[in-house]
C-alpha cells in the first residue's frame, strides 16, 4: 500500500515494510542494497529508466537480499523497496513534502528508516548523481537551493529551480559524517557518478565501508545497467564485482553511450591509512612540500582523468595518482608507493580511449598503460592564476581543506 508521510513526522513516524523479528541468525543472511538516486537535476530523464533495470533485475534476488531505492526527483519524492518477490514500480513510501537529497539531514533520516526497518549485518550504498570528486561545494544551504552557480560536489538537488544544475551539493565531510553516524556497517560505496574515485574522496570516507567503487572520469549519464548490478555485482561476496560488472558492460555496450568508455576501480580502505603514512615519510624524506607551487615538479604529459578548460568551469586536472607520484618522487621512491597503492586497489579496467572535453583534440584522452584508475590533486601555478576564472577559486588553497592534504601537510 502507497503510504504519504510530511516530513514532519519522518523521525518519529517510521513504517515498517519487512517482515517483523528477525531472528540472529536470519540477521546474518540479510543483505540490504540501499541506491540513493539524488536526480531533482538535468540527469532526472534517466532516473526512471534505471529504476526499471532495477526492477527487471529484482526476480533473480536471493532470499535475504533487498534493495531499497530512494529516489528524488521534481515530481517529488518516494522510496521504493524490491526483493525476489517485489518487482513492482509502485513506490512503497511518497513523501508530502519534495526533500532536499543534498541536505545530510535527509540521508541521516534514511539510513535510520532503512536501519530500522531492513535490518542487516551486510549494507551496500549506491550514490547517484553529478558529482565533483573532492572539490568543495559552493552552497551547502540546503534551504535554499537556487542560489548555487553550475557546481557540485557529490549530488545536486535543484529544489524549485528544475534541470539548471544550480542547487545544493553535499560535501565529502559531510557525508562522510552522515555514514559514520549512522552505526550501519557499509560494505562499499559505489559512487554512480562523475570524477569521485580520488584519492582525497576515498580517504575522507576510509572509516566508513570497506570499499570504494567508482570512476576517476566523468562517466556517462547513463552511469551503470542495474539488472546486471543486482545479479553480478551490488549482492557479490566481492564488491570489486560491482566494478568489474559496469566495465563489462561498457566492453559489451550495453547502452549506446559506453561507447565513450570507461576507466574503473574498486579500492580497499584498509589499506589508505599506511599509504598517506607512507606518502609523508616520502615527501619529507625528499624535501617535498605538496602544499606549495614551487617548480619542484613538471606535469606534462602527466595522465589526466579530466580536461582542464573553461567548458568544465576549469576543475583540475584530476591526475592518475600512480602516474603524479612518477612525475613528484624519485623512481625508487616511487616504486615503493606504487607498491603501496596496489595494495589499496583490489581492481580496475579501463578502456583505451575514454571521453573528457569536446575543447581537446576529438574529446577523448588516451589511457596509459601503467594507469592505477583512481586520481589526485597536484598543486600547479595556473590555478593560482586562472583562480579569478574558475567559481570554486584557487584551487591550491581549497584542495588544503581536505584531510588527505591536512595528513601530507601536517
Amino acid at each position: 500500500m502507497k503510504k504519504i508521510i510530511s516530513i514532519l513526522f519522518l523521525a518519529t513516524m517510521l513504517v515498517s515494510c519487512s517482515d517483523s523479528g528477525i531472528s540472529p541468525d536470519d540477521l546474518v543472511k540479510q543483505k540490504t542494497a540501499i541506491i540513493y538516486f539524488s536526480a531533482q537535476n538535468s540527469l532526472r530523464s534517466y532516473v526512471m529508466r534505471d529504476l526499471s533495470e532495477i526492477a527487471a533485475g529484482a526476480p533473480s534476488l536471493k532470499r535475504g537480499e533487498t534493495v531499497v531505492v530512494y529516489l528524488d526527483r521534481k515530481e517529488g519524492t518516494e522510496i521504493y523497496v524490491f526483493d525476489r518477490n517485489h518487482a513492482d514500480l509502485t513506490p512503497t513510501m511518497t513523501m508530502e513534502s519534495n526533500l532536499d537529497s543534498s541536505d545530510p539531514a535527509t540521508m541521516a533520516w534514511l539510513l535510520a528508516w532503512v536501519k530500522e526497518n531492513y535490518p542487516a549485518l551486510d549494507y551496500g550504498l549506491t550514490l547517484w548523481s553529478h558529482a565533483d570528486g573532492w572539490l568543495q561545494p559552493l552552497n551547502t544551504n540546503y534551504q535554499s537551493a537556487a542560489s548555487r552557480k553550475w557546481l557540485k560536489s557529490f549530488g545536486i538537488d535543484d529544489g524549485d529551480v528544475f534541470d539548471l544544475d544550480r542547487g545544493t551539493s553535499m560535501a565529502i565531510e559531510d557525508l562522510a559524517t552522515v555514514l559514520r553516524n549512522s552505526g550501519m556497517k557499509f560494505r562499499y560505496i559505489f559512487f554512480d557518478a562523475c570524477l569521485m574515485q580520488c584519492i582525497e574522496v576515498d580517504y575522507a570516507l576510509r572509516h566508513t565501508a570497506d570499499y570504494i567503487i567508482g570512476a576517476p572520469i566523468s562517466t556517462t549519464a547513463d552511469g551503470a545497467y542495474y539488472t546486471h548490478q543486482l545479479t553480478d555485482g551490488l549482492f557479490a561476496d566481492d564488491p570489486a564485482d560491482i566494478a568489474r560488472t559496469y566495465y563489462t558492460d561498457v566492453i559489451d555496450r550495453v547502452s549506446s553511450s559506453y561507447s565513450l568508455g570507461i576507466v574503473v576501480s574498486a579500492v580497499k580502505t584498509s589499506g589508505l591509512d599506511s599509504l598517506a603514512n607512507l606518502t609523508q615519510q616520502l615527501l619529507e624524506k625528499n624535501n617535498i612540500q605538496l602544499s606549495m607551487v614551487n617548480g619542484q615538479w613538471s606535469m606534462d604529459n602527466v595522465q589526466a582523468y579530466n580536461a582542464y578548460t573553461y567548458r568544465t568551469f576549469y576543475r583540475p586536472d584530476f591526475f592518475d595518482a600512480a602516474a603524479a607520484m612518477s612525475a613528484i618522487l624519485p623512481a625508487d621512491d616511487a616504486a615503493i608507493w606504487r607498491e603501496q597503492l596496489d595494495k589499496c586497489i583490489v581492481y580496475k579496467a579501463g578502456t583505451p580511449t575514454f571521453y573528457a572535453s569536446s575543447e581537446v583534440g576529438d574529446g577523448f584522452f588516451y589511457l596509459a598503460d601503467d594507469f592505477c584508475a583512481v586520481s589526485m590533486f597536484v598543486p600547479q601555478q595556473k590555478y593560482t592564476d586562472n583562480a579569478t576564472l574558475c567559481p570554486y577559486g584557487d584551487f591550491n588553497e581549497t584542495w588544503l581543506l581536505t584531510e588527505w592534504a591536512k595528513t601530507l601537510n601536517p
